[in-house]
């Protein structure tokens, strides 16, 4: 396996075998902020509503940030835990040797839950205290859930 970054704050490109893969936020677009006081459900989780989009910060550049503090972008495919990987490889496999049709969405589904299953697993830890209690919950990657709905994967 191949891994070349593109910015790492944005996106990461991956190359298993012949296949290519960039994920990451592939399409960026301004956070919006946290709404005091007012949460949501997002995939089963609590999390914050959002807000006003912000004028300044944007989510590849939350992405930056959080790449530096856990590496969510590399890390996914070095975790023991992280099953995914072996999914993906097994999908890959079954479309090389003619078991299964070549379902890019497919694959492109089992690279991105590489990425955001150790997120949603909590692999990373658990937050500070005080972020705890300004968030009204403990999920470590997770704030308003957009940078985690941003991120995607695509095979090229």
């Amino acid at each position: 396996m191949k891994i070349t970054s593109k910015g790492i704050g944005k996106t990461i490109s991956k190359q298993i075998g012949n296949y290519n893969f960039e994920v990451g936020i592939l399409s960026d677009q301004p956070k919006k902020m946290r709404k005091k006081g007012s949460s949501k459900s997002y995939a089963g989780l609590k999390v914050s509503a959002t807000g006003k989009a912000s004028q300044k910060v944007s989510l590849a550049e939350v992405a930056k940030y959080t790449d530096n503090q856990f590496r969510w972008l590399k890390k996914p495919f070095t975790l023991p835990k992280n099953k995914e990987v072996i999914a993906v490889v097994k999908e890959i496999a079954l479309q090389v040797f003619g078991k299964k049709s070549t379902d890019n969405k497919r694959l492109e589904n089992a690279v991105q839950a590489v990425i955001r299953n150790p997120i949603l697993r909590g692999d990373y830890g658990n937050n500070a205290p005080s972020t705890v209690k300004q968030k009204g919950f403990n999920k470590l990657g997770i704030d308003t859930a957009q940078m985690f709905k941003a991120i995607k994967a695509k095979r090229l």
